[in-house]
């Protein structure tokens, strides 16, 4: 019985429609050969889909479905499908009868009889807004970055460009914010370096409703990006408020965020660029990556003027502290040991370390074991020396003074602690800000005190003058053995003398031979490394 109804055509059309009617996707069916194509048919899902009941649906041309923001290609492509009677199937925004928006999937086959002569066109629409939203969203995100890498390479080689050809600290610095200026995202940029209390602007480009006035920021006023960014070496951002509101009213301008960029090489911080955006997207995660990198990109440029102009320059000045504050670790470590300390040099590590050499009259075992107690020192270690005096190297941690100021274009000349005071000697070139970084050194250490300045002219040194001096230096011995040493190939990678050859060559021991070569090789490099 159950066979016999399942071969019923009036039970198998039946399940037909139930189908169809109960499809989880839209379903429509339109009569070509009535004018204008019109529905003659839609299943429940469409009704859900699209808002439209069927008695509103049917009688009219699917169309009704479309509006502004509908593909017109997509429109064609169904167009030309139906009046060629070919399968298609296309994605388009299409309107709910409340006027919501959709993306629709929509399918159109043509349906034939037995002559196949095509009798009707069947569609199926289904809502697919939220894969669609996706791949769109992943698409303007592609543009997004692509655009945004176009620009960071246009930004990033004329910023480069700037660096290389300035020939001076101002030059790096106004090349740069013109150059930051000129992209869609910034109207205005400066430069600003701490002088006392206040960032004052050194350089600036752009809007020209903002006075230059306006750009000093006090020091203390957190709530502005580059106050924080002083005290932080950190890219510091300020975003416009959601309320829309103008987070900087004393510019007299509307800008959309604000980035403060430290200028930074190492641990020196020789300003901030600060860049007020126009675009609210501007400032965004990967914009702010760019502007750290040009901010270290600039410090370095800035580091590289400094130390050139120190070394190139002949008028120098000379300032004399006297520090007793515990946070240099030579005053605590003197302190704790009740010694004394004399500088002697100090080394950049390959790894990026730094260490620096003291000579000390205390006992090497009890100063390196206190030595581990001072804030300020990785590692301690005897390197040299005996009887009364030892060699002891420290590696002292990142932000050494000696480092900072190094960095700065300022030279360490000596250092000498003992029983908890130092006197310290530093050098720099006339141009430098002498009181800026007297400032800073008491800054660094509060209980500091400037007890001499000084200004003198570094007499000019010819080549000649240079080997006078030397020569003058070592002895008729040291002389012959360094000479002998150098010609005889004692310094090539594959050794052709030995230092017993060189010995009977001047008719003394080995030993006597290595004592003139070593004083001479240590008065050599020690002319080299105290210029």
């Amino acid at each position: 019985m159950a066979e016999t109804e399942a071969e019923d055509p009036g039970v198998e059309l039946d399940l037909k429609e139930r189908a169809m009617d109960e499809a989880p996707v839209g379903i429509t069916i339109s009569d070509p050969d009535r004018e204008d194509n019109p529905l003659i048919y839609a299943n429940e899902a469409f009704e859900r889909l699209t808002g439209y009941p069927r008695d509103a649906a049917i009688g009219d041309n699917c169309r009704f479905l479309q509006g502004e923001d509908s593909d017109p290609e997509a429109i064609a492509a169904m167009r030309a499908a139906v009046e060629e009677g070919k399968p298609v199937s296309v994605e388009l925004v299409n309107y709910r009868r409340d006027g919501e928006p959709f993306w629709n999937e929509v399918t159109i086959a043509p349906l034939t009889d037995a002559d196949g002569r095509i009798t009707h066109f069947v569609g199926f629409q289904d809502d697919v807004t939220a894969r669609k939203e996706a791949e769109l969203a992943v698409e303007r995100e592609r543009r997004n970055l692509d655009h945004l890498l176009a620009r960071i390479q246009g930004l990033v080689s004329d910023v480069t460009r700037a660096l290389v050809e300035a020939e001076s600290r101002d030059g790096v610095e106004q090349g740069v914010v013109e150059r930051v200026v000129e992209t869609e995202s910034y109207a205005l940029a400066w430069v600003g370096e701490p002088d006392g209390a206040s960032v004052v602007p050194r350089a600036w480009a752009g809007d020209p409703g903002v006075e230059v006035d306006q750009l000093t920021v006090e020091r203390e006023d957190r709530t502005h990006p580059t106050a924080r960014a002083v005290e932080s070496h950190e890219v510091e951002v300020d975003e416009r408020g959601e309320d829309g509101s103008d987070r900087f009213p004393e510019l007299d301008a509307e800008f959309d965020g604000v980035a403060a960029v430290p200028l930074t090489y190492g641990e020196t911080l020789y300003g901030v660029l600060t860049v007020c955006a126009v675009r609210p997207d501007a400032l965004d995660e990967r914009e702010v990556t760019v502007l750290e990198a040009l901010g270290r990109a600039i410090g370095t440029a800035l580091n590289a003027l400094e130390s050139r102009r120190i070394l190139s320059t002949d008028s120098l000045v000379e300032l004399e502290f006297e520090v007793r504050d515990r946070g240099l670790f030579v005053v605590d470590l003197s302190a704790r040991c009740e010694c004394r300390l004399d500088y002697e040099g100090a080394v950049h590590g390959a790894d990026g370390g730094f260490s620096m050499f003291f000579t000390t009259d205390a006992d090497p075992g009890t100063l390196i074991e206190r030595a581990a107690e001072v804030p300020g020192i990785a590692r301690a270690a005897r390197v040299g020396g005996g009887g009364e005096e030892h060699l002891v190297e420290f590696d002292v941690e990142a932000g050494s003074f000696v480092v900072d100021l190094a960095e700065r274009g300022v030279r360490t000349r000596s250092i000498a602690a003992e029983d908890g005071s130092a006197r310290i000697r530093i050098e720099f070139p006339t141009e430098a800000d002498s009181r800026a970084i007297a400032d800073r050194f008491r800054e660094r250490y509060a209980e500091t005190e400037l007890v001499a300045y000084r200004e003198r002219e570094r007499p000019p040194t010819t080549r000649r003058e240079f080997i006078e001096a030397l020569e003058g230096r070592l002895t008729e011995r040291q002389q012959t053995a360094l000479r002998k040493a150098y010609l005889g190939g004692y310094y090539d990678a594959t050794r052709t003398t030995s230092g017993d050859e060189l010995a009977d060559s001047m008719d003394i021991s080995r030993s006597t031979f290595h004592q003139h070569l070593r004083a001479a090789e240590r008065k050599l490099v020690g002319e080299f490394l105290d210029r």
